[in-house]
Formats: C-alpha cells, structure tokens, sequence
C-alpha cells in the first residue's frame, strides 16, 4: 500500500494533467477553428462505391448559399489518417477555403475495404461530396495529398475526365509524382487539360521523383527538377526538345482549351514525411491554392499557426502520460488495487548502489541495441509488412513491428538469463521482484486496463467535444475506431513480451545508480532502448543526405525505416513511465502491460486496415 503522502501527491499530479490536457483540447481547437470562425464537424457518408466515408468538413464563415467558397479535398497517405494533414486544412480554412479532410477507405474511421482499387478514388469521392453542398463554388474545387494521397488526387484527375464533369479546378500533388504518360505509350502528355496543377517534391523525398539514366540505373537525389519527366509537366505535357530548362518554385502559364493554366514545381530540402510536417511544404501549399482558385481571406503564406496547434497536442501528450503514471499510483492505494504494489504503506524505493559485474551491465546494453537493430529489417521483409491487400492480423504494418518488438523482448531474457551466470550473487535479489503469484498478476492485467482505459477517456473527449487529439508529427494519441480494440488485441500481447521484458530489465536487473546518481542509470537505459530505431534512422540518413542514395533500399526497407520514427520517441519514454511506475509499486508488470496495450493502440488506430 502506498504512503498517504505519495497517494496524495499522484493525485495532484493526475489533477495538474487533467489540466493540461484540457488546455491542449482548448487551444488545439481554438487554433483550428481560427477562433471560432470556421466550423468544424466530422461527416460520414455512403460514397457512390457504396464505401461508407470519414472525413472532417472546415467551414469558413465566408461560406454561404448567397457567397459560395472554393472548396480543397485533403488526403493523407498510406498508413496514416486525416489529421496528418491538419497542418494544411488549418491554413487553408483560415484563408476562407471549404476544406474536407477525408480518411481514405481501410485508415483512419472510413470504411474497412481492402484493395488499393478501394483507396484510389477517396479523394475523387470527396469531390462528388464537396459539388453537393450549396455554399461550394463548384468551379473552384481543388484537390491536394500527400505521397498516397498525391496518387488518390491524380486519379480523381482521370475519374474527373472519364465523367466529363470538370468538377476539379486545381490540383496539388504532394510527395509524389505527377502523371506524365497517361496511357503508358512512352510519350509525355497533358492528362490534366487546363487545370491549375502544382507538385511539393522533397529533394530527399525516399520513394518518388526518381530518375534514372539510359540503362535503366537509379540516379542519385536530389535531380529530379533536371529530369524530362519534370521538364515535361513543367512544358505542359511535352517534352522541352531544345527549349530551355525550366526551374524549380517558378509559375509556368500556358494557354490550354482556351484558358490560362498553370505548372509549377515546389522543391525544398525535406525528405518524405517531413512534408507533412512543414512550414515551407504549408507555404507552398497557400501559395498554390490561392493564385489558383483565389483565397477569400488572403493571409500571406508565411503567416502560419498550425505550430500553435502542435504546441497545444505537446502539451495534450504530456498531460496523457502524466495522467497514465499518476492514476496507477493513486489506483494502488485503493482497497482493491492494494496487493498489486509489493511495497509496504511507507516504502519508497530508491536505486541502490552499483552491484555485480559493471563490464556486464554495458555488455548486455551494446549486445541488445545491436541485435536489435540488426534483426528489424529482415524480420519486416520476412513477415511482409508493407501490403495492400487482405493480410494475417489485419494490420501488416503493426504486425511487423510487434513481431520484432517481441524479437527484442526474447533478446532480452536471453540477456537476463546469461545475467544469472555472470552475477550470481546479484541475481537472487533481482529474480525475487520477478515472482508474481496468479492472482497477483490478474490485478495487475485489471489495473493496466483500467488506467488506459481511464487515460483514453480523456482522449474520446477531445475528439468528441472539439475534433482535436494529442499529436506531433508521426506520433498520435487518437480516438480509436471500436472495431480496432479487437484488431489491436494480439499485438498487446506480443507487445508485452517487449514492454515487460524491458521494464523487468530496466527495473529489476539494471536499476542502480550510475555516477552516484540514479536519472543517471534512467537516461542511460531509456537511450538504449531506444538505440535500435535511432541508429536505423540515423544510419539511413546520414547516408542518404551524403550519397543521395538510401542505405536500407531492399523491398520495402526505406518504408520500414519510416515507420520507426514514433518509436524514435516512444521506446525511450516507455522506459520513463516503467521506472515511475515500478519506483511506486515494486511491480514491473504492471508499468510494461500499460506501454504494450497503449502502444498497440496508438499502432491500431494510426494506419492501414484490411480484413
């Protein structure tokens, strides 16, 4: 049981992060709906594929049936959910834009339907939503995503064409290529007519605006802007011949079907998914839209505030994770949560001195960060990760990296066993805050539960009350779709072969203190854990930016390399909560079943599902 002290001082600390979190929700939504000046709802639909739809609609007051506004599709990509493009759909409403921000078919709350022929026409179908509404300038619809989402807004292009509807004014490809050849006949052409077109190329970008030489070899980044694929949409669909070279950030016109149109490439210094991420993509991105359809609120496009909003979801995630750690420690001096501490009522646990061998101790943090590292590519290659149809456990993405946390957890205990050699005499004092009884363990499993339930409360009410959840970047704490706590059940318990083996590790076998000091031993092992996705990442890219060639290329690699961005962050904050948690309960259990279900969750509800 915990002292009345520690109890009391968790509770202030859950009272501070209720706090924190509400200001997040506030100032988020504030910032979104630019004051209260643009409307923000969530709406669903049956689209005319009989695919039920999600997306956020931002309504500018400067809409009306009497003065109708020009209306801008947002997609995200591959793997992700409409809120990655908040950056864009904050800018753009602010600026009087109608924007409707749609999860693509199997992300985000969209419907589950397998198949890219189900995702590609996402962006084509939030037009056909858009030309319904009466406050809609129906001759100035424009369509923007990124990387997938670029792809989903070419083919509304040709969906647009097919229906003779010209319902598509103006078209921005983010992150991926334009389309140069429409019919495959090695020759370039115009599919876009006389619409506005514009693509944001990342010089870095790791998966389009590759060229290649004459015998077929990949050339180096960052080219691209050289290329005749990229001459040959800036001359409008042919190829330049001996014109002169067009450059990048400048407006092409041309007069096309008796109407001016315009090219223009975006090129900046970013890679993949930073775009999304970006002040000079955003500035881009108002630029574009506003000599092509007209902003009815032009703000110049260096005036921005969606870093405001990002400030707020920091501040929503800190708040989440304060919440989380407090709210096990104030559970666990309730009369039935009580025998899952193994402390008595005034007990704190504090690291003892280094014992044991200290060449060891560094020995098993090298071996396991190297193993680590070195098993994550083959074993998403092998459990093939990156798919677009129906696979084992619905979500291949999520499936791979739990496979390989559950590697790195196997790793450990092998680690932890080769411990018991090494340093006997410190092992029987480490093995003895491992034994748990059944039942022990079972109030244990119910408390973790109950804290990520209560946490994920706060969560619902965000996104209920203001449309907002707790995110930065790559790294999401989002409302998730019911269906997904089913989905996300196995990979809680591969998880927790990682989660629990790590905080068992970190708690039991190597918590002392280092230098005298024990944030010491805590910065130490939480950087290590999270050295495997560092280390992958920064390999990659320091490599790419000196070669223009990516290190990790086979299959799908550059891919996965990506998807380890969050856990950049998240693998070294799991060793945070584990020591709070375990410092006040003596359980090392119960702080690694609450990082494996949260980080399934926050996996499930942020990617591709198909089933």
């Amino acid at each position: 049981m915990l002292s009345t002290d520690k109890t009391k001082r968790a509770q202030i600390f859950v009272c501070i992060a209720i706090v924190l979190m509400l200001i997040s929700m506030i100032g988020a939504s504030l910032i979104q709906t630019s004051g209260g000046r643009v409307k923000v709802d969530e709406v669903n639909w049956v689209d005319t594929d009989g695919i039920r739809k999600t997306a956020l609609l931002l309504v500018p007051e400067n809409a009306t049936l009497e003065t109708p506004a020009p209306a801008i599709v947002t997609s995200h990509g591959f793997l992700n959910n409409k809120e990655m493009q908040d950056l864009n759909y904050v800018e753009l409403a602010r600026r009087g834009y109608v924007v409707l921000a749609i999860d693509m078919a199997s992300h985000g709350d969209s419907q589950i339907a397998p198949g890219v022929g189900n995702m590609m026409p996402s962006v084509w179908q939030g037009v056909l939503f858009l030309a319904d509404i009466g406050y809609v300038d129906t001759t100035r619809i424009g369509v923007t995503g990124h990387s997938f989402g670029g792809f989903s807004s070419n083919f509304a292009v040709t969906m647009d064409n097919a229906a003779g509807t010209n319902l598509i004014s103006a078209v921005l490809v983010n992150s991926m290529d334009p389309t140069y050849d429409s019919d495959s006949d090695g020759m370039f052409d115009n599919v876009y007519g006389s619409r506005d077109v514009g693509v944001v190329a990342g010089e870095y970008d790791e998966f389009g605006f590759n060229i290649f030489d004459e015998n077929g070899v990949k050339q180096p980044k960052p080219d691209y802007i050289h290329s005749d694929e990229a001459q040959s949409f800036l001359y409008f669909g042919t190829d330049r011949g001996d014109e002169p070279e067009r450059e990048a950030n400048t407006v092409y016109t041309q007069e096309v079907d008796g109407q001016e149109a315009m090219r223009v490439i975006y090129t900046s210094n970013i890679i993949h998914p930073w775009s999304h991420f970006s002040a000079r993509s955003t500035k881009s991105t108002i630029e574009f839209f506003e000599q092509a359809l007209g902003a009815p609120n032009p703000i110049p496009a260096t005036n921005q505030v969606w870093q405001w909003k990002t400030v707020f979801n920091v501040v929503g995630i800190v708040g989440f994770v304060m919440f989380a750690i407090n709210c096990a420690i104030a559970l666990l001096a309730t009369p039935f949560f009580r025998s899952v501490s193994s402390l008595g009522a005034d007990q704190t646990l504090t690291a003892p001195a280094f014992k044991g061998k200290k060449w060891w101790f560094w020995t098993s943090l090298v071996i396991s960060a190297v193993v680590g590292s070195v098993i994550f590519l083959p074993i998403m290659l092998a459990t093939k990760s990156a798919t677009y149809e129906r696979t084992f456990l619905n979500q291949a993405a999520v499936r791979g990296v739990s496979t390989w946390a559950m590697a790195c957890g196997l790793v450990a205990l092998v680690m932890l066993l080769v411990t018991k050699v090494i340093n006997k005499d410190a092992w029987a004092e480490c093995i003895a805050n491992v034994r748990i009884t059944p039942a022990r363990l079972f109030k244990t499993i119910l408390l973790a539960l109950t804290v990520v339930a209560a946490s994920y409360v706060w969560v619902f009410i965000a996104d209920y009350f203001f449309h907002v959840d707790f995110r930065i970047w790559v790294l999401a704490f989002k409302r998730f779709n019911p269906v997904f706590l089913l989905i996300a059940i196995p990979f809680m318990i591969m998880g927790s072969v990682f989660y629990v083996m790590s905080s068992i590790s970190v708690n039991c076998f190597n918590y002392c203190k280092l230098g005298g000091k024990e944030w010491v031993n805590t910065l130490v092992l939480a950087l290590f854990t999270g050295a495997p996705a560092f280390i992958i990442t920064l390999m990659q890219y320091v490599y790419f930016y000196q070669t223009g060639n990516l290190l990790f290329a086979v299959g799908e690699s550059a891919l996965f390399v990506v998807w380890l961005f969050p856990l950049v962050a998240i693998l070294p904050l799991s060793v945070l909560v584990s020591r709070k948690i375990y410092k006040a309960s003596g359980n090392p259990y119960l702080p690694g079943i609450i990082n494996a279900i949260i980080v399934a969750l926050v996996s499930s509800a942020n990617t591709c599902t198909f089933y």
